[in-house]
């Protein structure tokens, strides 16, 4: 199955989450290495990029209010699909800790 990755900025002022979604069609490996070439391209980032080095729990690695993740989904299948369900699934975990987001529609 391929993999694909995200970056994911919540807006405070709005309650919204909102994704910039990957190409997907990537491997693992390369997933993991475009979230990493992401965070390397930022000096404010270097801790952010060194815990994801090292590996992130869960793929997914935080600092602020942004969120970089990787993910797997379906062969043939729009990778936005299956990151609408992993952002739907995250909202619902900070709603749970008493954070009131939404996903932001998907263009």
């Amino acid at each position: 199955m391929p993999w694909n990755h995200m970056q994911v900025t919540i807006e405070p002022a709005d309650s919204l989450i909102r994704p910039m979604i990957g190409p997907g069609g990537l491997t693992r490996e390369q997933a993991i290495g475009q979230v990493q070439s992401i965070l390397d391209r930022h000096p404010h980032l270097a801790t952010t990029a060194g815990a994801w080095r090292r590996g992130a729990h869960d793929d997914t690695v935080y600092y602020g209010p942004l969120v970089w993740t990787v993910y797997e989904y379906p062969e043939g299948e729009d990778p936005r699909r299956a990151a609408l369900v992993w952002l739907e699934e995250y909202a619902a975990t900070m709603r749970g800790a008493g954070v009131d987001l939404q996903v932001a529609r998907l263009p």
